[in-house]
């Protein structure tokens, strides 16, 4: 290499590095982009997951031998439903276990066959359909259903592009670093390089309206481009669930709850819709809670916590309509 090519290389090097310490910079200084940066605690990252139930060995967020928010594991139950969700099914503002629909829905169906009934609650706060689906994939099928329940959430359209780095959301949710979640050439240097990440943010933003990436906005008859195309990913995932589950015998059923505004205006069940019509597709079963919801004879908001879990009485009503529809 001659002597102006080498010169060259430095002053190229010199610029990224100085590129590079200006961004890491700005980033310590402005906390950008930061996120939903949270020190929950009882969470812990996970290569493919991105995130898991961190242990716990006693207290409201115990773990079970699974790792899961949930009563000790029975293997030899006559019945077994293994029920993939978020944070709705894991019981967030419900310190006490017994009070959340999946083991309310495992003791009506065990009063109801007469036999042993196993409820797995694999619910972890802030998965989306992909981390359902992994798990399933990756735990799930070793544990042998007798049937797979999909407790689906709106924000499980939207919610990943707030919070997850390769989406354009946060550099962090629930205190795990989610830059994680990018494999290849292009999740190391968004690991990495500030600068890089800092790029990559910007032509995100500029290509989408973030605040499309609410709930609410999907309760709309003519989506917008950002949530035409974030359906569009959510029903390919549901897709993969189903061939999972069919390919090992399994029903699949989906059941989607309700935000209260949507109890509140029932008219606004556009995602509702959207999803039964997806699992009509995929051969799936479906139950929607919300017309359950909308008819209980109480105010709306006793049902909830806030603005889409529920409250104790609305885990209770949850698990009263599923246990019909299974």
């Amino acid at each position: 290499m001659n002597r102006a090519a080498l010169t060259g290389l430095v002053v190229a090097a010199a610029a990224v590095g100085a590129i590079e310490l200006a961004a890491r910079a700005f980033v310590a200084l402005s906390g950008a982009p930061a996120g939903m940066a949270s020190n929950s605690g009882f969470v812990e990252p996970d290569p493919e997951l991105v995130w898991r139930l961190k242990p716990q060995p006693a207290g409201p967020l115990a773990t079970n031998r699974l790792g899961l928010r949930d009563g000790p594991y029975r293997a030899d139950a006559d019945f077994t439903v293994l029920l993939l969700g978020d944070s709705v099914a894991w019981g967030n503002g419900v310190l006490d276990t017994t009070k959340i629909f999946p083991s309310v829905l495992e003791r009506t169906l065990a009063s109801r066959s007469g036999g042993s009934v196993e409820v797995i609650n694999a619910s972890v706060p802030g998965y989306s359909t992909f981390q359902q689906v992994a798990w399933f994939e990756r735990y799930g099928l070793a544990l042998e259903p007798d049937v797979v329940v999909l407790q689906f959430c709106l924000n499980d359209v939207v919610e990943r592009y707030r919070s997850l780095a390769p989406y354009g959301g946060g550099r962090t949710f629930l205190g795990v670093d989610t830059r994680t979640a990018a494999g290849g050439a292009f999740g190391w240097l968004l690991a990495r390089s500030n600068a890089f990440e800092l790029v990559v943010r910007g032509a995100q933003r500029l290509a989408r309206d973030y605040d499309e990436y609410l709930a609410v906005n999907l309760a709309v008859d003519s989506l917008s481009d950002e949530n035409e195309r974030a359906w569009q990913v959510v029903e390919g995932e549901l897709a993969e669930l189903a061939r999972l589950a069919r390919e090992a015998g399994v029903p699949l059923v989906i059941a989607v709850a309700p935000y209260l505004f949507q109890v509140e205006s029932p008219a606004f069940r556009q995602p509702q819709d959207r999803v039964l019509a997806a699992a009509e597709r995929l051969g799936a079963d479906s139950v929607d809670l919300l017309p359950a919801f909308a008819a209980a004879p109480v105010p709306p908001a006793v049902l909830f916590s806030d603005a889409n879990h529920f409250s104790e009485a609305g885990h209770a009503l949850a698990a009263t309509t599923l246990a019909a529809a299974l």
